[in-house]
This record gives C-alpha cells, structure tokens and sequence, in this order.
C-alpha cells in the first residue's frame, strides 16, 4: 500500500472509538513517558503563566497535563472526530481548548504563536517526503525560545525475528495482557516486514505475512494462549486497521532529521516497557 495524506492520517478516525480496548503501550504513551511529558511541560511553565500550547493530535493525556499545567490549550488534527471521541477519555476537559480542523503541514497558523508544541509519534502518521515539511511548521510556529516535545516511534536497527515462525514462538511463551501480546504482536509483524527502501510499516504487510503462513502451516493453534493472541492480531488489527500506513525511520535517521531545525535539549528513555529504544521522548529547542 502507498502512503499518502490519506493512508497516514484519515484511516485514524476508526481509532479513538477503541482507544481503550485496544490500544495498548508502545502505541499508547507508558506510565512513565506519561510523567516525563508533565515533568517537561511543568518545567517549562514553572511560573504557571499563560503560555500558548499546542498538541499534534488529539492524544487525551498530553491534553490532560496541558491544562493541569494551566497553558491556553489549541489542538490540531485534520479529523474532528477524533476530539469528540477522545474528549470520552479525558480526565481533565478544557472548556476553552481550541480545536483546529487542519493537516499539521501547512495549516493556516501565525509565524512564531506558539511556545510549546507537543505530539505523539507524529512523523510515523505523515508521508515520508513530507517529514521535514512537518518539522519545518512546526519550528515556523514555535516562538523563538519555543520548545518542541515529541516521543519518536521508530523500527529497530537490527529485526528482532527471522521469521513469522519465531514470532509465533516467542508470542506462545509470553506472559502478559492478551491486548498487549496482541498489539506487540503486530508490531513485531510490521518490523519483520519492514524494508527500509518504502519505510512503510503497515497492517497490511503483517496481514500477508500471517496470510503466507496460514497456506504453510494453517491459522489454528494447540497453545490456546497463543490462538487467543493470532485472533485478536486477525481479526482485529489485520482487518479493521487494514488500511493504516505508518512510515518508520530508524532511530539516526529520525535524530538526523530533528537536529536539521531543532537543538536536542534531553533525550529519555522510558524502562516500564520492551520498547523503550524504539520509543525515545526528545525536548527540543529551535536551532
């Protein structure tokens, strides 16, 4: 499948109404990266003043902590639903947040408005030649002692499995939340398929990965635990995400990309999940 504005963003739509059923770490921010994006956004706001702030996306805890932290609160993303989904998860909802409805590339806001942005794994959700498109506004928007909070999502230097074979093995003997086996289970899918020439990690490689499989080997199980898992990443994640695109960089080359507009301030790596070296939160100043 092709990325496009279309394959990155909109399929999104479908996925605030199973945000809490099926969305689970490293897809959803950790306990512990969720602490560090309010230590980060307290830091930065220390006085509490009224400081501008806006969120990639529509991600419930950074909006939390956003108006925790008494910021004047915007959020942009080009689905509207997303809000009025996500507005269901929210612990703390700002009756003066600003939704904007606007692709984050090009949007029709003020040079230098802002003094914080903040996403989440916002450059997988963005077509590949358009990444330093995004970065490039959102310096543009950053006032010029702005800062930039993002946590990366990026594929591994080195595939940790050979096969689907191997997946299937180490998914049999995992412990853990069947959500969580389900959704680490894709992702391994996705890595495994990954080919760094597209960039592309999609539902739809992981579903051809197990479809390849099946012919060879069958889609039952005599691990119970592990068909439980199969038919979560089946049923659900390989047909209603069927669709979703995400564009994957390695970790150096995402770094490489964020020092060409911005200066690295703190790099933190979470430990409260497997993912972490793939998941690095960064603060970043305007170069």
């Amino acid at each position: 499948m092709k990325e496009s504005i279309d394959t990155t963003s909109l399929p999104w739509q479908q996925i605030a109404y199973m945000w809490n059923n099926y969305f689970t770490v490293p897809s959803r921010i950790s306990p512990q990266e969720v602490e560090k994006y309010r230590e980060w956004i307290g830091r930065i706001n220390k006085e509490a003043k009224p400081l501008k702030a806006l969120v990639l996306g529509a991600t419930p805890e950074l909006r939390d902590a956003l108006t925790d932290f008494g910021y004047i609160l915007y959020s942009m993303d080009i689905n509207l639903d997303m809000f009025l989904a996500m507005d269901e998860v929210l612990k703390n909802k700002n009756p003066n947040e600003v939704f904007i409805k606007s692709n984050w590339i090009g949007s029709p806001l003020a040079n230098e408005y802002f003094d914080l942005i903040v996403g989440d794994a916002v450059l997988p959700n963005v077509p590949w030649d358009q990444r330093l498109n995004l970065l490039s506004e959102v310096k543009r928007l950053l006032k010029p002692s702005g800062i930039f909070l993002t946590r990366s999502f990026c594929v591994p230097d080195q595939k940790p499995f050979s096969s689907v074979e191997d997946i299937l093995e180490h998914f049999s003997k995992k412990e853990g939340p069947l959500m969580q086996n389900a959704l680490e289970m894709v992702l391994e899918l996705q890595i495994l398929a990954y080919n760094p020439s597209d960039h592309l990690g999609s539902f739809d490689k992981a579903r051809e990965a197990l479809e390849e499989y099946h012919k060879r080997k069958g889609d039952k199980f005599e691990n119970k635990k592990l068909q439980e898992i199969h038919d979560v990443v089946w049923n659900f994640w390989c047909d209603k995400f069927a669709k979703k695109v995400f564009v994957y960089a390695y970790r150096k080359e995402e770094e490489n990309d964020y020092s060409k507009y911005f200066k690295t301030v703190e790099v933190f790596e979470s430990k409260d999940h497997d993912y972490y070296k793939i998941t690095p939160m960064y603060f970043l100043g305007k170069a």
